[in-house]
């Protein structure tokens, strides 16, 4: 059984409590001294259309929060719906986004997807690299504290991602909230997976691999939290260490991998009858 979202005491934006596991992820041995032949594989439940590839593109993209909040990233949603989860969720949405109910969400999501965080990276990131060496190095000696720190990690994300920097991290947002809003009861399992579709390609336009996807949001994670990613023992430091415990399940997972890279070169398959330009106007509707 999914883990139960604790009430009030999570949110999506801060490191909470470690998962203890992941449900279908065990490293247990009990039960391996049967023959495959008398103890059938069982079915894992993904909670994804099959007609569609938007469900593993939502998992993946969500993975490492979910994971971070006692979900599992396996199953679209990470948590079973239950009364508990659903004002669980609710909550989340509503502490951390000021999300109320469906109309907000929508809006976030419209936000996420036209403008995020990169717009304001890609103008800070403009501004200095307008600027001579010279004039840059004045300027950064003026500043003190998070604000030198922030425009460090804008120089940061700058030199390493261009501008794919913070993609990634407004996107895979993007998941968060719709996996959150399918369960708090705002979004039904198709329309939440449909969500995800403009996300996903972009992703796939900019990216080659779920390796870059993540870091490009570890990286925007750190602009965001302002954090250096050189210091010890931060929340930026305990996502990549739960990402990097994701990515060694996966030999568990080989038949259908929560990281597969094939999703990178496939077309994109939308959920059938569910088009999420269609949802979007609501959000506008609220603009």
């Amino acid at each position: 059984m999914r883990t139960k979202i604790v009430r009030g005491a999570l949110t999506l934006l801060c490191a909470c409590s470690l998962a203890v596991g992941i449900t279908g992820c065990s490293n247990s041995s009990e039960g391996k001294e049967e023959k495959p032949s008398e103890q059938p594989k069982k079915q894992v439940d993904y909670n994804e259309d099959e007609n569609s590839n938007l469900g593993p593109w939502g998992r993946a993209m969500g993975s490492v929060l979910i994971f971070l909040n006692d979900g599992n990233p396996y199953y679209f949603g990470g948590y079973e719906l239950t009364e508990d989860n659903k004002n669980g969720a609710a909550k989340i949405l509503s502490a951390s986004w000021e999300i109320e109910g469906r109309e907000d969400l929508l809006a976030q999501i419209q936000d996420l997807l036209t403008a995020g965080g990169r717009v304001s990276f890609r103008k800070e990131a403009k501004e200095m690299n307008a600027m001579s060496p010279k004039e840059l190095k004045t300027a950064m000696k003026q500043l003190s504290g998070d604000l030198l720190l922030h425009y460090r990690m804008v120089q940061y994300n700058w030199g390493k991602w261009q501008d794919r920097g913070l993609l990634a991290w407004d996107m895979c947002r993007v998941s968060h909230l719709v996996q959150w809003g399918y369960v708090a009861g705002y979004l039904n399992r198709g329309e939440a997976q449909a969500l995800i579709e403009p996300a996903a390609r972009r992703l796939q336009k900019k990216f080659s691999s779920w390796e870059e996807v993540q870091n490009n949001w570890l990286d925007g994670f750190c602009l965001f939290a302002n954090i250096d990613p050189e210091t010890a023992n931060t929340d930026y430091t305990n996502r990549k260490s739960l990402y990097g415990r994701l990515v060694q399940n996966e030999e568990e997972h080989k038949e259908k991998p929560l990281y597969d890279d094939s999703l990178f070169t496939e077309d994109i398959t939308a959920v059938p009858g569910v088009s999420y330009k269609t949802i979007l106007k609501e959000a506008k509707k609220k603009s």
